[in-house]
């Protein structure tokens, strides 16, 4: 499960949202999930801002986030199979806005 955001630049380094994103194109199949969260700063995956932020932060971000990796957790420590469909469907599209992408294999 990768999750970034189209504004993550790494804190630490010299990461860049399109660094960011090139991991999970080179991952083998299988079981691999992404979530990519439009205008989302390194910082939506937080409970708080970080010096520097520039983007607002969507309150929706943080409803998909939870979603998204519950249903992951969920999976793969509970090995509960409803929660793997909903990963593998398009409901989880629901969850997200326009402009997020969410990507599995």
């Amino acid at each position: 499960m990768l999750l970034t955001g189209t504004h993550d630049a790494g804190q630490i380094g010299n990461q860049t949202p399109e660094s960011r994103q090139q991991v999970f194109p080179a991952l083998p199949p299988g079981d691999k999930y992404q979530l990519v969260l439009d205008g989302a700063e390194h910082s939506a995956f937080s409970d708080r801002a970080l010096p520097g932020d520039r983007q607002t932060r969507n309150p929706n971000h943080h409803r998909a986030i939870l979603a998204v990796t519950t249903a992951f957790w969920d999976t793969y420590l509970k090995g509960d199979q409803q929660a793997r469909a909903w990963l593998e469907s398009d409901e989880v599209q629901k969850v997200l806005e326009v402009g997020d992408a969410w990507q599995r294999k």
